[in-house]
């Protein structure tokens, strides 16, 4: 078992616990409407909120979270604490590893008490839908009664690691190794903490000779299936460096012609030196220049290079050969499956094309065929469910409606005070309502582990490729090819490609086929360039108010209607508002205020159109047209 703290970027810290609460309960987004409502529970409120999160998760969200920010506006008029009270942790368990519901309850108490949050409120879920159930915590650190911020203690992932090894050891599920490591003894298991060179020693570290990449780094090559830049400059790149500076009367402007031969630089950052590469999308990929080795630190560089000095971009061209970049090895790692010496237009490899792309055709008509017999099945059944508990739940008010009526007559009857009486039937009411509940909410769980679900199709080809489809092993090759191109924090629109695709039309843009990148890249008449399409996203280059419109139609058409934007805070509101006037859906959940409010500013519009432009309406297309003006009848 392994625990992360997450955190909160700045523009989601002053949204209280409304939208992590929704996230973790899965009420957010549209697969919601679908997929189980996931096991979850509160840890010390003070009473049970007026829904519960099986019946109606969004409302359950609501109630919780509405409880908790009061207690933080008290907080806050005392002037006791300023801070950000949410404290959201994730526990995961090994791959082929399902813990309980009591498990997942436990687990969330035990962190409570180490981190010393015992007495503050929680909720706590648990996520099936990856390859490691999680549980999703997340603690207000206001105490519910003092009114006083409890502080995160120092080095809380010390703590939460102790944690997890306890853990494990109280519910036998698999060992982990961290920064504590559970040792076998005579006299039973024991937790101890090591250093990462006793670890090492004794072969605890998957890769010990290896470079000590960073989280996002592992997670890229678990993806990828393929080395990382942070990995990639530990090879050859730190070879050649280390040759180069160990050579007598050796500069800095040595290192970057060398640096510069294999499309890479480097320069101080913070208390250190970063190395960095520029991909042809633009996207840019840093690794600490430690990570070559000892010898690359920063002091170590100066030590023996002096005082660091930039790259003199108007001296003389030195005579080091253009080496191979990291994109370019990417690239070559990607084609190599089509052995060497093979010409562009073989024709064995023009037939091998042709067959791997009739297989994604006949791979993508399977995935269609299924999730539609899916989607049939499911609805039927749930239908069917649904009518019968709908008819359990008003048999119950009538007869609770008749129980009540009939012991408020008996009192009358007997003239005396049946307050005490009433007050013990709500409470055997009430207990017969949650026992209809609860079983409710288990036969939907049930139908929905019995009845396959919708997948998506990245989903979908994993469970295929994992049976032996070589199509499906293909596809993903190729989608995990394009995802290392992703940039996350440049701005652009991103969704899930849908399969079958209507004709873009983005008025007097030209689509160019970049067939070795798999791109697409959308140009004016004069050949300027406004996006590009590289799949499961859409990279904006002009951001003007023509192409950004532009660039949200063939969005909507390829995502289906339903997307995600990134980037900026400036860019996301103005792409946000221009999306709600096209009746576009924005997933993200910290744009729905700025999308709620354009609708709101669009009824206005409609409702008051202005006496200088004609009235505004929807047409066909979601989008907005003048009403044409005919003549005065």
């Amino acid at each position: 078992m392994l625990a992360k703290v997450i955190t909160l970027t700045h523009s989601t810290r002053s949204k209280g616990f409304g939208a992590v609460l929704r996230y973790i309960l899965r009420c957010d987004a549209e697969v919601a409407t679908q997929d189980p409502v996931p096991e979850s529970g509160d840890i010390n409120l003070p009473e049970e909120p007026l829904w519960s999160a099986a019946e109606d998760p969004r409302a359950y969200a609501e109630d919780v979270a509405a409880v908790f920010d009061g207690n933080v506006r008290q907080c806050h008029r005392r002037g006791r604490f300023h801070g950000n009270p949410v404290y959201h942790v994730a526990v995961n368990w090994k791959e082929g590893e399902h813990p309980t519901a009591a498990q997942a309850e436990r687990a969330a108490t035990h962190v409570m008490k180490a981190l010393g949050f015992e007495e503050c409120q929680a909720v706590w879920s648990i996520h099936r839908d990856t390859d490691n159930d999680h549980v999703h915590l997340v603690v207000n650190r206001v105490h519910p009664t003092k009114f006083t911020a409890i502080g995160v203690p120092r080095r809380d992932y010390f703590i939460l690691d102790r944690c997890m090894r306890e853990l494990e050891l109280e519910m036998d599920f698999g060992r982990a190794q961290g920064p504590y490591v559970t040792v076998d003894t005579a006299e039973g298991p024991k937790i101890v903490r090591m250093s990462r060179r006793e670890r090492q020693t004794r072969g605890l570290l998957q890769d010990p000779e290896g470079p000590r990449l960073t989280a996002r780094a592992q997670r890229a090559e678990r993806n990828l299936k393929g080395d990382s830049f942070q990995r990639w400059i530990s090879g050859a790149l730190a070879a050649a460096l280390r040759q180069t500076i160990e050579t007598a009367g050796v500069t800095w402007q040595s290192a970057h012609d060398l640096l510069a031969g294999y499309g890479c630089a480097i320069q101080p950052k913070g208390s250190g030196m970063a190395v960095t590469t520029t991909l042809s999308n633009g996207r840019v990929l840093a690794a600490k220049a430690s990570l070559m080795g000892r010898w690359a630190s920063k002091a170590a560089l100066e030590q023996r290079l002096g005082p660091y000095v930039a790259a003199n971009r108007d001296a003389p061209t030195r005579s080091n050969p253009r080496r191979e970049n990291y994109e370019n090895w990417i690239e070559r790692e990607r084609l190599e499956e089509t052995g060497p010496g093979v010409a562009p237009d073989d024709p064995e490899r023009l037939a091998r094309r042709a067959a791997r792309a009739g297989a994604r055709e006949a791979l993508a008509e399977r995935f269609t065929r299924e999730q539609a017999q899916n989607r049939t099945d499911r609805s039927r059944q749930h239908g069917e469910l649904r009518k019968r508990q709908e008819e359990e739940r008003r048999t119950l008010i009538a007869s609770h409606r008749d129980q009540r009526r009939r012991l408020r007559a008996t009192a009358r009857m007997q003239r005396r005070d049946g307050r005490i009486a009433l007050s013990l039937w709500a409470f055997k009411a009430a207990a017969t309502r949650e026992s209809l509940q609860r079983r409710q909410a288990a036969e939907r769980r049930r139908l929905t582990e019995s009845v396959p679900r919708s997948e998506v199709w990245r989903l979908w080809l994993e469970r295929q490729a994992a049976a032996g489809d070589e199509a499906a092993k293909a596809a993903l090759r190729g989608i995990r090819y394009r995802e290392q191109r992703k940039r996350h924090r440049e701005d652009g629109i991103e969704g899930e490609e849908a399969l079958a695709q209507r004709p873009l039309t983005v008025g007097t843009l030209r689509a160019d086929v970049d067939a070795s990148r798999q791109v697409v890249i959308y140009r004016r008449a004069d050949g300027a360039e406004v996006f590009r399409d590289t799949g499961p996203r859409i990279v904006m280059r002009d951001k003007g108010d023509e192409s950004l419109e532009a660039a949200l139609r063939v969005a909507a058409q390829k995502y289906g209607g339903r997307i995600q934007i990134t980037g900026s805070d400036a860019f996301r509101e103005r792409a946000a508002r221009m999306a709600s006037r096209q009746s576009i859906a924005v997933d993200n959940s910290d744009l729905q205020g700025i999308v709620a409010e354009e609708r709101r500013r669009m009824v206005v519009r409609w409702a008051e159109p202005q006496a200088s432009q004609p009235p505004l309406r929807p047409n066909d297309r979601g989008l907005t047209r003048p009403r044409s003006r005919g003549p005065e009848r």
